[in-house]
């Protein structure tokens, strides 16, 4: 049995748009208010554990390093940790076993994140985050892979889009609670979500959580340190976490397995044997309204497709039965990335400690989950925790509950102020990387050059895999051989995207899909749909590959320009642009 770790004090600055705050200065508040809520100094601390989301958001190479003195760092053990959107939770995790293997009793774990510093919209942060061969020359941005799974969980589940705006307008009303909140709004309807600007069908703008800057830390503790800290610890039950593969368009976008994989870990590890009645309160990840119902699931505290169901009866609402997202979430509270997923644990703590004034849930909670979520689709962590002290505690007796967080500061900047202001730099960064393509995928564009398709093949697991690879992920092992597959398949999900990474409209919307190749186990790829209108586009369709013709290929993705209908009567004289301002003389 691991050694008992608890978490005894929590903090976090005020979520705004564009925080005059440095990276350095929120994470010293964060950490300066988690130290002060258990009467702690921080020479009582014995390591930190600090993440933020990715370096291009500061231009600050090694940013872990740079935020180190203002975490509290100095002079001390101090890791930084990065898994995207899963990081929060997993900072708490890393916390978790700095102490429980016995090198810590006290450690501070913070997480921060400055997105407002990445211009002009801080989805170019993550511009690079597509395979840099097969997916970044179509031009994708961060809209599209959540559109094209958005769209996949509805199709497979028969699911309104009214089923999934009842989630943001929950979360945005209770944030209307929260003091640190960026976008709580009491009176915010179904009505005004589904009426809000089109971003990637079927993603709208209120769908979509808010760019934020802010730090949340907590304090982790030994169970002898914590019973003298305080007569309240909250003790983490169980963790787990998990990784899938950057083959997201290998994979069925209805479900998240990572996520369940990390919460069998974590119950296994809590003891907890029934989900869905053993967990009293839940935090689960939502940067989009969709996706709280997609972790709830993954959590294992819904049936596949029966979230919504669920919210709809009010099952998740703070008063329900199952309370989920009781703070106002990513939607409502904000989403500095990586802060945000240590924002659960915050709350959970908060919450299990009856501590979250007019955020509390009903009843006495006993035990909740946190979850977070990142990369390409990918990672799960997720951490239980429950209120369950054993003997009383040779602690002091806590003060009479207040409501957390107790001075949440940040000072908010419009855009005119931040130009105005003495000391503010604009620097432009530029890089030239130049990439080779490797054995398996050379030999796949070689073929896209030739008009042929190429897959790898596994006869140890029976796949045939597009992309191809030099190795199957999955047995570990040297893929056995090639086989050519056809150039027609279907759609399995797809968006209408109307504006670009940086958020200016489009002239003509594009129709990124997934296209699942026949004569593949799991094969396709990202791409664009052509010769079709948006309103004709179905999951399901039938399609093929529309080429370049052969002297202007080039060994490229963009050989093929797009895929179009294979049924002539859905043909429209429209095209996809696949990087290129109007398409060439295809051949099929």
């Amino acid at each position: 049995m691991s050694p008992r770790v608890a978490v005894v004090g929590a903090g976090m600055s005020k979520f705004v748009r564009r925080a005059q705050e440095t990276g350095k200065e929120l994470s010293w508040i964060a950490a300066r208010e988690a130290l002060a809520s258990c009467e702690l100094k921080l020479t009582d601390v014995d390591a930190v554990c600090l993440t933020s989301a990715p370096d291009a958001f500061d231009g600050v190479h090694r940013k872990g390093d740079y935020l180190a003195d203002g975490a509290g760092a100095w002079a001390k053990p101090y890791i930084r940790t990065y898994v995207g959107g899963g990081s929060g939770v997993f900072t708490a995790i890393q916390g978790w076993y700095t102490v429980a293997s016995g090198l810590a009793d006290v450690v501070v774990c913070v997480a921060e994140e400055k997105m407002s510093s990445c211009q002009p919209h801080p989805q170019g942060a993550f511009l690079t985050i597509f395979d840099n061969i097969l997916e970044r020359p179509l031009g994708p941005n961060l809209l599209w892979i959540f559109a094209l799974e958005m769209q996949r969980y509805m199709q497979a589940y028969g699911l309104d889009k009214r089923d999934i705006a009842q989630v943001a307008v929950k979360n945005k009303r209770n944030a209307a609670d929260h003091p640190a909140a960026l976008l709580g709004q009491a009176d915010i309807t179904v009505e005004d979500v589904l009426a809000s600007e089109t971003l990637a069908w079927p993603v709208q703008r209120l769908d979509v959580s808010p760019i934020s800057d802010g730090a949340v830390a907590i304090v982790m503790a030994s169970e002898d340190a914590a019973r003298k800290l305080t007569d309240r610890p909250v003790w983490v039950q169980g963790v787990g976490w998990n990784l899938d593969s950057t083959y997201w368009t290998n994979r069925d976008l209805a479900y998240p397995e990572y996520v369940e994989n990390a919460a069998r870990m974590a119950y296994g590890m809590a003891g907890v044997n029934e989900p869905r009645k053993e967990i009293h309160v839940a935090e689960p990840y939502d940067p989009f309204d969709y996706k709280e119902l997609h972790h709830l699931e993954g959590l294992l505290l819904f049936d596949r497709g029966k979230a919504p169901e669920a919210a709809a009866a009010g099952v998740t609402a703070r008063d329900g039965d199952l309370p989920c997202c009781p703070s106002g979430g990513l939607l409502g509270v904000g989403n500095p990335i990586a802060a945000a997923g240590l924002m659960k644990i915050a709350e959970l703590y908060w919450q299990l400690r009856e501590e979250a004034g007019a955020r509390q849930v009903p009843g006495t909670p006993e035990r909740g989950v946190a979850q977070a979520w990142g990369d390409l689709m990918q990672v799960g962590t997720v951490v239980v925790m429950g209120n369950d002290g054993g003997p009383l505690t040779t602690a002091t007796q806590s003060p009479p509950p207040q409501s957390p967080p107790l001075n949440p500061r940040a000072t908010s900047l419009s855009e005119q102020e931040f130009r105005s202001a003495a000391g503010a730099v604009e620097q432009r960064l530029d890089a030239l990387y130049d990439w080779d393509a490797g054995d398996a995928i050379g030999t796949f564009l070689e073929g896209l050059r030739e008009q042929r398709i190429l897959a790898t093949t596994c006869t140890s697991c029976g796949r045939t895999l597009v992309p191809p690879r030099r190795f199957c992920e999955r047995c570990f092992r040297p893929t056995d051989g090639w086989a050519e597959v056809p150039q027609t398949g279907s759609v399995e999900t797809f968006s209408i995207c109307h504006v670009t990474w940086d958020m200016r409209p489009l002239e003509k919307p594009q129709i990124p899909a997934v296209i699942r190749l026949d004569g593949t186990s799991e094969g396709g790829f990202l791409h664009l749909l052509g010769e079709v209108a948006p309103d004709d586009v179905r999951a399901g369709m039938e399609v093929e590959a529309v080429w370049k013709p052969a002297s202007d290929r080039a060994g490229s993705i963009l050989d093929i320009m797009y895929f179009r209908p294979l049924e002539p009567e859905l043909r429209r004289e429209l095209a996809a642009t696949a990087g290129a301002e109007a398409p060439l003389e295809s051949t099929v």
